[in-house]
């Protein structure tokens, strides 16, 4: 009994000993495989165009995942690629887990086969990969994804420069990701996308989603012009019918083209007589004027030409040529213009605008304007008119107008009734001290001129003879603005002279001007003000001529304010008196 009770222990210990040994080896081939890496795949059989993705992994932290993929590229195409690092601590203990996933898309349809790959002496288990067809339309079906290309016009002529439209519409199903079309790309030709528009639509029984764009082309040359077939390519996300639970899925790649298109493009005709090439679909011109309500010599107007196109843009359109205009002077300004569309063609307004001053009174005929252009919708040559306009110009304000020479009137003799008898002598005595009263008066008038004139003679012999000490400072900084050449800073000084010490109390230029009887010193004024209106100013100014100019005239003896009148006729002078 002993014997058979020592015999059972020993085996109990030797089992004991085999289950612990088995034990060990489990956990540590167990913790040796965990530490390797391995590789998953989300699926082992997909439909051509379909992508895979490849998932290696392993426990270490310090393990590097980089290696050669070379040889996977033989038969997939990698779309993706990116790394993940998870950490956790369980039970006080930390562990970590390292990922590359590869997303990759087949070449080919068939049964391939993922390769092994060495991670530093650690390789992957080669995993086969099945990878059918993609499905065929059936005869006289319409494709998931297809495109639709369309002119407008429809029917050409279409003419250098001339803006016609391209349509595109994109037609897709709504399980379609990712999707990307590439832009029209004719040349020699400018494009310009003007409206996208999206919708739905029905083709052959199925509903589909459109996405519309409209495209302005214009043509840069004559000739030939080809418009290369368009490519759409994107990912359609198929639900299969084993079930209603699908994983989540890229989708299979698909691919849809265009048609190309081949245009000839028409030179500018030899019918058309305009100098400037505007062809359009509509043009017209307008104008606005804007001026005080009294215009006078001198005295600036704008006139504001505004030209609206349909198929030009702002920088095609061209600047209308003014004839002659007599008696007044054109400032040009620098054009304005802006491009817009109305989703089906381009909107080009442009303005130009023209200060005109006049130099002389009466009428002032702004011209008719006239621009040549080209129907592209009637195919024929057409002109916009712009009436002309009619402005009254006041005399300047600074140069009064002439007097009229005043003629002397014989005085009527006066037939004096004699005295009645038996009035009083009294009557004598007022008519004596009414003559005296007169008298005092012409000659009060008389030395109140003499007196004037001997002073404005002393005074104002000179117009420098004494400069104080404000207007020295000015005509300083004016003499070193002019001896500089720099015209900006000339105009400033001149415009603060002309304000405090000019003989017209304004900083006016033109005022200024207007008043001078020297024709070298006035073009020189004229010359600083177009400055202010000019795009291009002129080269032939100089600062030290016009100092010269300027200083020569104050240095001039001053002119009576009424030397240029017609003398008064003195009424009192014994040959005009009865």
């Amino acid at each position: 009994m002993v014997a058979s009770m020592h015999k059972y222990n020993r085996f109990n210990a030797k089992q004991l000993t085999a289950r612990i040994l088995s034990a060990a080896l489990f956990l540590l081939l167990s913790s040796g495989a965990w530490a390797a890496v391995q590789l998953d795949v989300d699926r082992t059989r997909i439909t051509e165009g379909e992508t895979v993705t490849l998932t290696f992994r392993t426990d270490d932290a310090k393990k590097n995942l980089d290696t050669d993929f070379t040889t996977l590229e033989a038969d997939f195409e990698i779309l993706d690629r990116r790394s993940e690092t998870q950490l956790s601590i369980v039970n006080g203990r930390q562990t970590a887990v390292v990922r590359l996933l590869l997303t990759v898309e087949p070449k080919r349809a068939g049964e391939l086969v993922i390769p092994a790959f060495d991670f530093n002496g650690e390789s992957t288990t080669p995993v086969a990969l099945t990878v059918d067809p993609a499905p065929e339309l059936a005869p006289g079906a319409l494709p998931p994804v297809f495109i639709e290309v369309e002119l407008t016009p429809g029917q050409g002529p279409y003419y250098v420069h001339a803006q016609f439209g391209l349509v595109v519409r994109v037609f897709y199903q709504q399980n379609l990701t990712e999707a990307a079309i590439s832009q029209p790309e004719p040349a020699p030709a400018s494009v310009r996308l003007l409206q996208e528009t999206p919708y739905q639509a029905e083709r052959g029984g199925e509903r589909y989603r459109v996405l519309e764009r409209h495209y302005a082309i214009f043509p840069e040359r004559s000739g030939e012009l080809v418009i290369p077939a368009m490519e759409l390519s994107g990912r359609l996300v198929e639900r299969r019918s084993s079930g209603i639970w699908q994983p989540t899925v890229r989708g299979r790649r698909i691919r849809a083209e265009s048609d190309a298109l081949n245009l000839t493009i028409e030179p500018r005709p030899a019918k058309f007589s305009g100098e400037d090439w505007q062809p359009a679909r509509d043009l017209k011109i307008s104008q606005q004027i804007s001026s005080a309500d009294a215009l006078r010599v001198g005295e600036p107007v704008t006139r504001t030409v505004l030209i609206d196109a349909t198929g030009l843009e702002e920088n095609m359109i061209v600047e209308p040529r003014w004839p002659d205009l007599e008696n007044a002077r054109i400032y040009p300004d620098q054009p304005q213009g802006i491009t817009r569309d109305d989703g089906r063609w381009v909107l080009g307004h442009k303005e130009f605008r023209y200060a005109v001053v006049p130099e002389k009174e009466g009428d002032l005929v702004l011209p008719e304007l006239q621009v040549e252009w080209w129907d592209t919708k009637n195919n024929v040559q057409k002109t916009a008119v712009l009436p002309p306009h009619t402005l009254f110009v006041q005399p300047s304000t600074l140069v009064p107008p002439t007097s009229a020479v005043v003629q002397p009137q014989p005085v009527p003799e006066v037939l004096q009734p004699a005295a009645p008898i038996g009035v009083n002598s009294e009557a004598g005595y007022w008519r004596w001290l009414t003559g005296l009263f007169a008298f005092l008066w012409v000659t009060t008038l008389i030395l109140a001129w003499r007196w004037r004139r001997d002073n404005q003679a002393d005074a104002g012999s000179t117009r420098d003879s004494a400069v104080s000490e404000d207007e020295a400072e000015l005509l300083k900084n004016l003499q070193r603005a002019c001896s500089s050449g720099d015209r900006a800073a000339t105009r400033t000084s001149l415009q603060h002279w002309l304000r405090r010490f000019g003989p017209t109390g304004e900083a006016s230029l033109l005022e200024f001007a207007a008043i001078l009887d020297d024709e070298e010193l006035k073009a020189g004024v004229y010359a600083l003000d177009s400055d202010g209106f000019r795009r291009d100013r002129e080269d032939s100014w100089s600062g030290r001529a016009f100092w010269k100019q300027l200083e020569a005239w104050r240095k001039r003896p001053a002119v009576d304010e009424n030397s240029g009148r017609a003398p008064l006729s003195d009424l009192y002078a014994p040959e005009n008196r009865a």
